[in-house]
């Protein structure tokens, strides 16, 4: 493919085929606030290799798709420079101009299933942004998980959204959802919603059972819902509580659209005195390595 580059360690991993994660790069450059991005992103690499499999980060540089990152291109994405952030519907523009971007979800599955990579991991999927009913706002995230074969692992849906209408949007298009070791369907920073969506699975071998038959019968893949680690749970009340005053200062600084959630986030870090942020370092860091761990157990399957 003309339009696509590989780091060389992400370029041997397919050509031996071995276990590939890819990440997304939004996360690290519009996520996570500077410097803690490039740690994080060291962080998530790092579980990924250490569970066996080799870290893709799918990202837009000189108007190529680029899979992996060298340490210094890392730093210059992570870094304090203006970098596009890239849905789906972007990247033929931006690779027609010769532009560079941060993938969303949306664009990574994308990208990943055309290299033939199985399992994405992020933190939290985009979906129905709060207020929606006045002004409509619906994350390509959405349609993009219901005709992609990726497994793609999360820790639901980001807490800036409106959740309960996120998980209506999943059930409408078909999305299937399966919940990691709970019963709860995870809502980013706190436990969850004891709602009746979605299936749990206890373990990798039920978690790539269920993957493989949406695979063989809707030749679609699957979403695996990883709550984040206990330890850094937040209370729902708190949460909704800085999310309430976040928003109105966002109404009164005009922030609408894609510059909304990073907003947000960056609003509720500060607000919670850094224990989202925390708390968005942890799943982030379970995800890479819950995703690693089926992408091995993928790969011997395969074999």
């Amino acid at each position: 493919m003309k339009w696509a580059a590989y780091s060389a360690e992400v370029e041997q991993a397919l050509a031996e085929a071995r276990p590939v994660v890819a990440l997304e790069s939004s996360v690290w450059a519009q996520g996570l606030p500077r410097p803690i991005n490039l740690e994080v992103a060291r962080e998530c690499q790092e579980a990924v290799r250490a569970a066996g499999a080799t870290p893709a980060i799918v990202w837009l540089h000189e108007g190529r798709v680029r899979f992996g990152l060298t340490e210094s291109e890392l730093e210059d994405l992570c870094g304090p420079r203006l970098t596009a952030k890239v849905g789906i519907g972007d990247i033929p523009a931006v690779l027609a101009k010769g532009g560079e971007g941060a993938t969303t979800v949306s664009a990574t599955l994308a990208l990943a299933e055309r290299a033939n990579i199985q399992v994405m991991a992020t933190g939290g999927l985009g979906g129905v942004h709060l207020q929606w009913t006045s002004r409509p706002d619906f994350s390509s995230d959405l349609t993009q998980l219901a005709r992609s074969r990726c497994l793609t692992v999360c820790s639901g849906v980001k807490a800036v959204l409106d959740v309960p209408a996120t998980v209506e949007m999943l059930e409408t298009l078909g999305i299937p959802v399966a919940l990691y070791g709970t019963d709860r369907f995870p809502r980013f920073y706190t436990s969850g919603l004891s709602i009746k969506f979605g299936f749990r699975v206890n373990d990798l071998t039920e978690a790539i059972h269920a993957y493989q038959l949406s695979l063989a019968t809707l030749e679609r893949g699957l979403v695996l819902a990883n709550p984040v680690p206990s330890a850094h749970e937040l209370p729902p009340g708190e949460v909704e509580g800085w999310l309430r005053q976040g928003l109105e200062k966002a109404e009164t600084e005009g922030h609408t659209g894609k510059a909304m959630t990073p907003f947000l986030l960056d609003y509720l870090s500060r607000a919670s005195g850094g224990r989202t942020l925390e708390a968005n370092r942890a799943l982030l860091l379970a995800n890479a390595r819950l995703a690693a761990e089926l992408a091995v157990v993928l790969n011997k399957s395969h074999g």
